[in-house]
């Protein structure tokens, strides 16, 4: 056995970031389709009864889960033993142990008498200590409704670590270590103790070790670690305890509840108390695929890759489980959604059907009133699941996070959760307002149109400034835990800051079918492996069907444009590879989040035509109709009425059109050679004079804000405060304009003056 470091977890640090809200949608009603299964036994052992003495596990392998009542009267009667005792230590001296006694257990040394008399304890086989694992946790469940900034840390987890489990011994303590690498990890790597659980007896015929999990609840309340104090979530923990165990496909899972209550509280019995569930793992590395192979990532195509192992795998299903499919259970969706719940999955089915030659994925409906509901949880890593989450708020429409064996890649579980009573409001909201406003301007009434729009957009941006500003930056010792709704590699903007009318046309029954099939497209997307891709809409052909706004699923369009969007040529060659082993063809097809740019340095540096904010085939021309839509909306160019749009109101959408045009004059002498879209149209440049980008880009955006028919609009204004309003919102364009063009691109003052 490889040395052992002796090391312990410490306390996590807290970090206050940024935060980025998220987007949303809805559907209607389509044929259905089902499958079924048959109904599982559950070993799902809770500690609601106090007097707990069960087995848990199949065939193969026995657990014994008892409560402390249960565990006292067993010592009585003498069965089991305590671990102090000589006959005990014998055995606890004979099992696999480490080479080194741990120095330090630090918070993770916990006397077992602290645990309380709701905690459970596992009786753990002899026969397993030795064996290789994987452990991690996953929050799945938050018992706040309404607050989004707790909502969204639903899903949060530890990446899994490779594991095995040895003796550890600190005077006359034994504990079960689970030791293993973190990060950088190949077969040569250092192993290290990550994680110790308290030995506190042993069998009178020496076959079974009792284990203290609730020293894990202590040690690793990730929710009292995440914000100690309270700094931030108002939340203090006052208690973290074992409270189910259960064990089927060789996996063990136990559930650490962590009480918390308002910062100041005094009176704890009688305080409103909110309760996060980590679920734990221990999986034994003989349950995974042999035959699973392992690829590399490659260039052209984008898949999430594992975090620990130093030579990072692609992540993925396993296509070779004896043809088994991988099966979802989907949970709480309406009825008259199901349909389109099911399409999504058959719609991906389709391709896999001509990449590996039959269906991957497979799935269940399963309703809140199943008896199963409440033993299927999104974040177990036994099951994949797809949740239309009726418990909790978050500022996402959907999220596709997905857990992976770090030294394979291989996908061991994959979980969607959909946002759907928020998604049904917001849109329905949105074609209500897109409603009025059309009618009122087909009756002339530009002005009270207008009106209905800038009051939305109000209320869109109050909604987004309201909204937590709060990222979580948690760290378990040295260990990176994964808040992924606040990722930007699984980012799905909710509300935008800026208002989109819905297209002429379409029905609130047509979008919402497109909508949200393309969002579980999607969100399946991630769980099968891809990554964003901003240069899907490169292949754009618009002609108003379904799958012409882009060529890639994993790409976010603006709200005009998401309902058209599908599994595109992009996705197939990417799944041809991650599933197939089969090179791209195009290896100019993609591009993802950290490819954009983000400030003058990475402008200069990345390619404008990789940008999650554009649509269209051709990027710049997209920017230049968004800056005249931001013209025409402050200065109401189409009536002569006063504006009601404000400068300030378009900003956002005025700092995009600006980023989105500068980035071809910032990044021409480094990227122009890669741009497949901006050249030979109308009057640019040509290929070969890079040299004279940075002064067309500059003259396409003169061409704008310089304008002189401009003038002559405010001027025909109906009254000298409509004129003076007009002329205020565009000497304030011009001056955003001039601000956001000089701190992306190398352009002055003086070369934008409009004289």
């Amino acid at each position: 056995m490889k040395k052992i470091k002796s090391s312990v977890l410490s306390v996590l640090t807290l970090s206050l970031l940024s935060t980025a809200c998220m987007e949303v949608g809805s559907i209607p009603l389509l044929s259905k389709k089902e499958t079924s299964s048959s109904k599982k036994k559950s070993n799902l052992v809770t500690n609601k009864s106090s007097s707990v003495n069960e087995q848990i596990g199949d065939e193969n392998v026995k657990l014994q889960v008892l409560s402390q009542k249960a565990l006292r009267l067993k010592m009585l009667e003498g069965n089991i033993l305590d671990a102090s005792s000589a006959t005990a230590k014998l055995l606890l001296r004979s099992l696999p142990h480490s080479s080194e006694k741990a120095k330090s257990l630090g918070q993770n040394r916990v006397n077992s008498a602290k645990a309380t008399e709701e905690s459970l304890v596992l009786g753990f086989p002899v026969g397993l200590v030795g064996e290789q694992n994987i452990f991690g946790g996953v929050i799945t469940k938050v018992t706040d409704k309404t607050n989004e900034t707790l909502g969204g840390l639903k899903l949060t987890d530890l990446s899994p670590l490779n594991v095995k489990t040895v003796i550890v011994r600190d005077g006359n303590d034994f504990y079960l270590a689970l030791v293993g690498c973190a990060s950088s990890c190949d077969e040569e790597s250092e192993q290290q103790p990550l994680i110790y659980i308290p030995i506190t007896e042993v069998s009178a015929n020496m076959e079974t070790i009792y284990l203290d999990l609730s020293s894990i609840g202590r040690g690793l309340d990730l929710i009292k670690m995440l914000d100690e104090n309270g700094d931030y979530t108002k939340l203090v923990s006052v208690a973290s305890t074992t409270t189910a165990m259960d064990y089927s496909v060789s996996t063990l899972v136990f559930d650490i509840v962590s009480t918390m209550v308002p910062v100041g509280t005094t009176d704890i019995a009688n305080a409103p108390k909110t309760e996060f569930t980590v679920r734990w793992y221990l999986k034994l590395n003989s349950a995974f695929n042999p035959a699973f192979t392992s690829r590399t990532a490659t260039e052209g195509v984008g898949f999430f890759k594992t975090e620990r192992t130093k030579n990072a795998k692609i992540t993925r299903f396993s296509t070779t489980n004896f043809g088994k499919s991988v099966k979802y259970y989907i949970k709480n969706v309406p009825e008259q959604f199901k349909p389109v719940f099911a399409k999504a999955f058959d719609n991906w089915n389709v391709e896999f059907t001509k990449i590996i030659g039959r269906d991957l994925l497979s799935y269940e409906f399963i309703d809140a009133s199943d008896e199963r509901s409440e033993l299927i949880v999104a974040g177990d890593i036994r099951y994949n699941v797809m949740e239309w989450d009726l418990n909790n708020k978050a500022s996402y429409g959907g999220l596709g996070p997905s857990i992976a064996n770090q030294y394979t890649g291989e996908t061991l579980s994959a979980n969607v959760l959909v946002q759907g009573p928020t998604i049904i409001g917001l849109y329905t909201k949105w074609f209500a307002l897109s409603r009025t406003a059309q009618n009122l301007m087909a009756e002339g009434r530009t002005r009270e149109a207008n009106a209905v729009l800038a009051n939305f957009n109000k209320e869109a941006s109050a909604e987004v400034n309201k909204r937590s500003k709060i990222k979580f930056s948690i760290k378990l010792g040295n260990l990176d835990m994964n808040v992924h709704a606040q990722k930007v590699e699984l980012e799905d903007p909710m509300i935008k800051n800026h208002f989109e009318v819905v297209p002429a046309g379409v029905t609130f029954e047509k979008y919402m079918t497109g909508y949200f099939t393309e969002m579980l497209e999607h969100e399946l997307g991630h769980n099968l492996g891809l990554r964003h891709n901003f240069k899907g809409n490169l292949g754009a052909y618009e002609t108003g069907e379904k799958g012409s706004v882009s060529r890639s699923i994993m790409e976010y369009l603006g709200r005009p444009y998401r309902h058209l969007s599908a599994i595109g040529l992009y996705d197939k060659m990417a799944i041809s590879y991650g599933y197939k082993g089969i090179a791209p063809k195009h290896l100019d097809w993609f591009c993802t989040d950290e490819d954009q740019g983000s400030d003058k340095a990475s402008f200069a540096e990345k390619s404008p035509e990789c940008t999650k904010t554009d649509a269209t085939s051709d990027p710049f021309t997209f920017w230049e109709a968004r800056l005249d839509r931001a013209i025409d909306m402050i200065l109401d160019t189409k009536s002569a009425s006063a504006p009601v749009w404000s400068a300030a109101e378009v900003t956002g959408q005025v700092d995009e059109a600006v980023i989105g045009l500068t980035a071809y004059a910032s990044s021409a002498e480094k990227t122009a050679a890669t741009w497949t879209n901006f050249f030979g149209k109308g009057e640019r440049p040509d290929s070969d004079d890079v040299a004279g980008i940075k002064n067309y880009v500059l003259g396409a955006i003169k061409k704008k804000i310089c304008n002189p028919e401009l003038s002559s609009i405010i001027a025909a204004k109906e009254s000298a405060e409509a004129i003076k309003l007009a002329q205020d919102n565009l000497d304030a364009l011009k001056k955003a304009v001039e601000a956001k063009t000089i701190e992306v691109a190398t352009y002055t003052a003086e070369d934008l003056n409009c004289e």
